[in-house]
């Protein structure tokens, strides 16, 4: 991030050696502005001892102090023409660095997008689709509910389906690998677990190179472990493809991971429930009534890319 945006509260002002000396509350170091720059004295409102200051500054790159305001009144206020020559400088390179990667980003999408096409035929067919999402958590359900649609249109449509469906078969089964569903506790460190790693592989994840994978030196991390349990198991039910798109299928079993331990750990742990903490109603109920708060009515992929609204969610019969 080039500018940031920072917010503090001040317990304290001081002027000393041509700076005014910011004291923000829970921190030892004060910030210091340079006293020429600011208009007029702090602080700039009047506030009772026991109130504090409300100050809000832009930072660039994490060094440069463009931009300052106190209570709501503008401290200082630099334009990008004011800054320091080596800002600038290092300023331009990071947004053209930034366009670079948006660039190999775009192409890589492109070049996914491409792949999925050209396997979709190959992916196998899911009989009775229906019937099989019967048998899954209800976390699933409503999501794969809401693409049935898809069965009845082009055999593309249907293909894309199908590959979700398995994508989805293998993100339940190692959920119930890694997560003890009989524990709460273990439901909640499952959600976190889950959202970690997906964090730490957003970037990687579409890069992992061969000799990163097969290094023996990244065989105790819990991010390749993952990945290569969605490996084995994609290749135990998909027929094998290019080693990019796999990587990504790869990380779109993390991605359904995150969304699904996310919701099952809502629904266990705002569900209605009896004073014997017994669930007061069924599953569905349950999740009818969250639905809301859940996080995977909303996923989406390059294999399916519709996202749907939340008009769509609340209109969706989970009965039907």
């Amino acid at each position: 991030m080039i500018i940031e945006e920072k917010s503090f509260l001040i317990k304290k002002i001081k002027k000393a050696d041509g700076y005014w000396l910011l004291f923000p509350k829970g921190k030892k170091e004060p910030i210091k502005l340079e006293e020429h720059i600011v208009y007029g004295n702090l602080p700039p409102t009047w506030k009772f001892p026991w109130e504090s200051h409300k100050l809000t500054l832009k930072i660039v790159l994490g060094k440069f102090i463009c931009y300052a305001e106190m209570d709501g009144l503008v401290l200082f206020d630099f334009d990008e023409s004011e800054y320091p020559e080596d800002i600038k400088k290092e300023k331009a390179r990071i947004w053209l660095l930034e366009r670079q990667i948006a660039a190999e980003k775009e192409k890589y999408i492109k070049s996914i997008k491409q792949q999925i096409v050209e396997y979709l035929p190959l992916v196998p067919v899911v009989e009775n689709y229906e019937d099989n999402i019967e048998t899954l958590p209800i976390c699933w359900q409503w999501y794969m509910r809401m693409l049935v649609p898809m069965l009845y249109q082009d055999d593309e449509a249907r293909r894309r389906l199908y590959l979700t469906y398995w994508l989805i078969t293998i993100a339940n089964r190692l959920y119930k690998r890694h997560v003890d569903i009989e524990s709460r506790i273990d439901i909640t460190f499952g959600q976190i677990k889950f959202a970690t790693l997906k964090s730490a592989t957003e970037d990687i994840y579409t890069v992992i190179p061969k000799e990163i994978e097969n290094n023996p030196k990244f065989s105790n991390s819990t991010v390749f472990k993952l990945y290569r349990e969605v490996k084995v198991e994609m290749e135990r039910i998909l027929p094998s493809m290019p080693d990019t798109l796999e990587t990504y299928l790869n990380y779109t079993v993390t991605c359904l991971l995150e969304a699904f331990s996310a919701d099952y750990a809502t629904l266990e742990s705002e569900r209605p429930r009896h004073l014997s903490t017994n669930p007061a109603t069924s599953d569905r109920s349950a999740y009818r009534y969250l639905h809301s708060k859940m996080k995977l009515l909303k996923f989406s992929s390059l294999i399916i890319e519709k996202q749907f609204t939340d008009e769509e969610i609340e209109d969706f019969d989970l009965e039907n």
